[in-house]
């Protein structure tokens, strides 16, 4: 089957074109650019009167279009204005001038004149040619094209007519509004001459020119500085920023510069798409300052340096002043949002979270509302933290990439759980850390060294042992150094937690259970943890001795029958032989040798090997700078020379 050509809904144009064939004020802007890009030096408009049934038309002097150029350009949908024509255009043969930045880049200017008529029509000249064509849309086409004439030579001149035709349709814009508009966008170069019916627009066409200075450059001369406010920021800056003319001519193009917005203006503020300076400095050709091309001034010249400082100052001081009432609306604005959070600080704090919203608002002028609202909440919130403004040293120090990390952390977690897992996690490398360390010394004394960890450190032996609810049993141990009578304690009675042994040190943590009315009613879960020091091996006596604790607990009614008990013996050496598990009443009670070094390998199997990983962390080698000291021997006067001086 054939295909048929594509059918447009009558909404399409509308939709394609948006404001630029229902809006008076961009059509005539798209259309006066149209003629900049086509390297006009004149344009001349006459303004559209329903009651005089007085037509749209726009005539400018540029480069024209052949027929083929037209037929291409205005039947390609999104035409690329940039791609088949480049970013900037040449004069005409007969036209002197620089290049220019062009406007277009999606060929919908095109569609501006059914702003003013409902069809119009096209005259065009270029390389002799001549045609004459009737542009009008339709229900089904949103463009229609119907060529009237065509001479393919021996005409002379060059540029483009548009005429509206049909029906005018009524559009509330004046033509002192044309010429205001215009102005305000397209004076910057006073070689591209704008005339309505018949006058030419001038500065005296702007009541937006905000103001209209003298200054002088000490030594060279006076430079006038007119300041242009479109009053609605455009898409973007062309025709916007610092324009230099030299003996009424253009020096360069109009443009906000590296070294001029740097200074001056972030070309991304509502300021650079509004404001144009023209800046009228004629000695600075008669001081040999500008290139002989003039494209622009020669960069190392003393004059143009001096001119340019003076200049840039006095226009950031004119831009400054001219935003006041803004910014005080806006300063205003965040004190109401932020006060009541401002006033719970102390004097001091007050007034730098107040200079800190004064600064902002005077020098950041490209930063909002709600963005100045939540940086002072947040520098707020820092003066009433004990930390102050230690975290944003941590954050300076920072990567770009844990910037990007940290980001995502705060999408998934609160900062009050964040700091919960990583408060947990830390406690347990450093409950590992500090492990490796003390193990490593023959002798340890494991009452005052290992034993205390373990009040933390009941993880390690795996899921099963993780719950909060075990704790230390203080009345188990009592029962401990009864059955032995004291013979074997050393100084037990200053640790409550365990029972400490001339062999080891034993500690309890139970799980209590409860009955079906939730009233705790014994001991569902027993752990007996017995350490012992390094160098001593781990064989079937000290199992004994955790079974002989079992016993006697349960005679004294400590433990039920029915109650679970996991002792461990730890050491650093276990018998040959002596490695298995003993199990004692029909499996409940379960006794296990282990190895210092097994248990820490477990531990880090349970973090992930994350102890590897951060084995550099600052919490960690701050332990282990601690540890040292603990490792290394007190240094201690030789004992013959204190004997000679008690002698002496």
């Amino acid at each position: 089957m054939e295909q048929q050509t594509l059918l447009y809904d009558e909404r399409f144009l509308e939709n394609h074109a948006g404001a630029i064939i229902t809006d008076p004020a961009t059509a005539i802007v798209e259309l006066v650019a149209n003629c900049w890009d086509a390297y006009a030096t004149e344009v001349r408009i006459t303004w559209p009167d329903p009651k005089e049934e007085q037509q749209f038309r726009i005539w400018d002097n540029g480069h024209g279009m052949t027929r083929d150029e037209f037929q291409k350009i205005w039947r390609t949908i999104d035409y690329n204005r940039v791609k088949n024509q480049g970013r900037t255009t040449e004069p005409p043969s007969d036209i002197q001038g620089l290049s220019r930045t062009v406007f277009g880049k999606n060929g919908k200017g095109r569609f501006a004149s059914f702003c003013f008529a409902s069809e119009y029509i096209v005259t065009s000249k270029k390389n002799g040619q001549e045609f004459i064509c009737k542009v009008r849309t339709t229900s089904t086409a949103p463009l229609v094209l119907e060529e009237l004439s065509f001479k393919a030579e021996g005409v002379e001149g060059h540029g483009t007519e548009i005429v509206g035709t049909g029906k005018i349709p009524r559009r509330m814009f004046s033509e002192e509004q044309v010429r205001e508009l215009i102005g305000s966008r397209f004076l910057a170069n006073p070689s591209f001459k704008v005339l309505v019916s018949g006058r030419q627009i001038t500065f005296n066409d702007i009541p937006t020119l905000l103001s209209t200075e003298e200054v002088e450059v000490q030594g060279y001369g006076t430079v006038r500085i007119l300041h242009i406010d479109a009053k609605r920021a455009d898409k973007t800056t062309k025709q916007h920023g610092i324009a230099w003319w030299v003996q009424n001519r253009a020096v360069g193009e109009c443009k906000w510069s590296s070294s001029d917005y740097e200074k001056i203006l972030d070309g991304r503020t509502s300021e650079a798409k509004r404001f144009t300076f023209i800046v009228q400095a004629d000695y600075l050709n008669q001081l040999d300052a500008v290139l002989e091309n003039w494209k622009g001034f020669k960069e190392e010249h003393p004059v143009w340096l001096k001119t340019r400082e003076v200049v840039q100052d006095r226009i950031r001081q004119i831009i400054f002043d001219s935003g006041k009432t803004e910014r005080e609306s806006r300063r205003s604005a965040v004190i109401d949002k932020v006060g009541n959070s401002i006033n719970t600080l102390s004097l001091v704090s007050k007034d730098r979270v107040q200079s800190f919203i004064n600064e902002v608002i005077d020098t950041c002028p490209n930063f909002g509302e709600n963005e100045i609202v939540q940086l002072s909440t947040i520098l707020a919130k820092l003066e009433q933290s004990k930390s102050r403004y230690g975290l944003l040293d941590l954050l300076h120090k920072c990567e770009p990439h844990d910037y990007d990390n940290l980001h995502s952390i705060l999408n998934e977690w609160t900062i009050g759980m964040a700091k919960l897992v990583l408060d947990e996690i830390q406690n347990r490398l450093k409950v590992i850390n500090e492990f490796r360390i003390k193990i490593q010394i023959a002798g340890i004394d494991e009452v005052k060294e290992l034993q205390p960890l373990f009040s933390k450190g009941l993880w390690m032996f795996g899921d099963k042992f993780e719950s909060i609810h075990f704790t230390s049993n203080k009345g188990m141990t009592t029962v401990i150094r009864e059955l032995f009578d004291g013979k074997d304690d050393k100084a037990s009675l200053n640790r409550p937690d365990f029972v400490i042994r001339l062999d080891g040190s034993v500690g309890f943590y139970s799980l209590p259970s409860y009955s079906d009315e939730y009233q705790e009613e014994g001991i569902q879960h027993l752990i007996i943890v017995d350490l012992k020091t390094t160098k001593l091996s781990l064989g079937s006596k000290e199992k004994e001795q955790i079974w002989k604790y079992v016993k006697e607990l349960r005679r004294k009614g400590y433990i039920q029958p029915e109650t679970r008990i996991d002792g461990f013996v730890l050491g650093d050496q276990i018998e040959f032989g002596e490695g298995g598990a003993r199990t004692e009443d029909n499996e409940r009670v379960r006794i296990q040798p282990l190895l210092y070094s097994v248990l820490l390998n477990r531990a880090e199997q349970r973090l992930l090997k994350l102890f590897e990983k951060v084995k550099e962390a600052p919490f960690l080698i701050e332990q282990q700078e601690e540890l040292k000291k603990f490792i290394e021997p007190v240094g201690v006067t030789q004992q013959d020379m204190l004997t000679e001086k008690i002698v002496a």
